[in-house]
């Protein structure tokens, strides 16, 4: 075949779980970064997080089911997940680690003991758990190992889907070569293996550019049969073939691993700086967490502050802003917590806004006490 109309492949139709050479590429490279092996049979490209998220709900969890999300979650992640109106909402505490697991099994047991649950092998899942275990998305927190194995354990037990977004993980700033451990990976390799009961859901958008519009699922074997025979994907040949193959290139010229290098590099300097400008210039009452990796500082601040009250105050008189906690809680709490995000601004500029921020906080706090 000459290549001018192996090229021509990527104008038509792909198959159901992606170009061939794009898993496979991937698979590369992400073994590379992880440190952990991630085989092409176990990936099915997507449209990018979101799309991955509503192509396992819509694929292979119950049309009634129930969806746990964290205290605090992603907020664009939790409008998406309101428009599945038969299913339940249901949010589990966190704490400074994470998720509490022992409090979240209480309550998922208690939601499992409510419904009669027809499970079937094209739909194996009553409920789902969205959490987002590596640098987390507001907290900034990453689940740590025992938290891991035991949230792994639950899910074998009450026999729940973990969907861990996980695209910052790549995104690592301390000092050991590999991020840190994916849940998916934990599901793998501890003692008493279920089938699966963790799906990896990733994108490109952190990693390289939001525009292409390509993600991927890295699911066990059984998951990955159920997507593969959905009409959805079967009906349209695959998503995104033509930039999928474009990142294929990409891959295979080692030029999205010196991007990510770039951004690494540039996303360090920036997290460092603004949590140095916090270390110096917060207010006493107030408190975060440094995170490893990702985009994101979540400000605990006193009870009696709203944050949804600060806010408008802030961009009115000092001209900046944050988001406020309330606005990643599906009930409307930690209304006492501030998210500040890095990705968008340069250095100097998050300097700055540090400083006016925590000037700001100073004054609405001195004031509404």
């Amino acid at each position: 075949m000459k290549k001018e109309e192996e090229h021509a492949y990527l104008f038509q139709y792909g198959i159901t779980s992606g170009l061939w050479e794009f898993r496979e590429e991937l698979a590369k490279f992400l073994s590379a970064k992880y440190g952990d092996k991630v085989h092409r049979q176990n990936l099915i490209l997507t449209c990018g997080a979101t799309h991955g998220l509503q192509m396992i709900l819509t694929t292979i969890v119950q049309p009634n089911g129930v969806i746990f999300v964290e205290e605090a979650s992603y907020m664009i992640a939790l409008d998406a997940l309101k428009q599945f109106s038969g299913m339940k909402m249901v949010t589990v505490p966190i704490d400074s680690e994470g998720v509490d697991i022992a409090a979240m099994e209480n309550i998922v047991r208690e939601e499992k003991s409510k419904g009669s649950w027809n499970v079937t092998e094209e739909k194996p899942f009553w409920a789902v758990f969205y959490t987002i275990p590596i640098f987390h998305n507001p907290t900034g927190i990453t689940l740590p190992k025992k938290r891991c194995e035991a949230l792994v354990r639950a899910a074998r037990s009450l026999d729940f889907l973990v969907v861990c977004d996980d695209v910052y993980v790549l995104l690592h700033y301390g000092n050991a070569v590999h991020p840190p451990k994916r849940l998916f990976a934990y599901d793998a390799t501890l003692e008493g293996y279920a089938g699966g009961h963790v799906i990896s859901n990733c994108s490109f958008s952190k990693i390289m550019a939001p525009g292409v519009r390509v993600g991927w699922l890295e699911a066990p074997a059984r998951l990955i049969n159920t997507f593969r025979a959905s009409g959805y994907l079967r009906s349209g040949g695959g998503v995104n073939q033509y930039m999928a193959g474009l990142i294929t290139s990409l891959l295979e010229l080692g030029l999205e691993e010196r991007l990510l290098d770039i951004l690494v590099k540039t996303f360090k300097e920036r997290m460092a700086a603004l949590c140095a400008t916090l270390d110096k210039f917060l207010p006493p009452s107030c408190s975060y967490h440094r995170p490893g990796g990702g985009y994101f500082v979540w400000i605990t601040l006193p009870e009696y502050a709203d944050m949804n009250v600060f806010v408008p105050w802030c961009q009115k008189k000092y001209k900046l802003s944050a988001i406020p906690g309330s606005k990643f809680s599906l009930t409307g709490g930690c209304r006492n917590y501030l998210r500040l995000a890095i990705a968008f601004h340069s250095k100097d500029t998050l300097v700055e806004a540090g400083k006016k921020l925590c000037a700001a906080l100073v004054e609405f706090l001195n004031a509404a006490e």
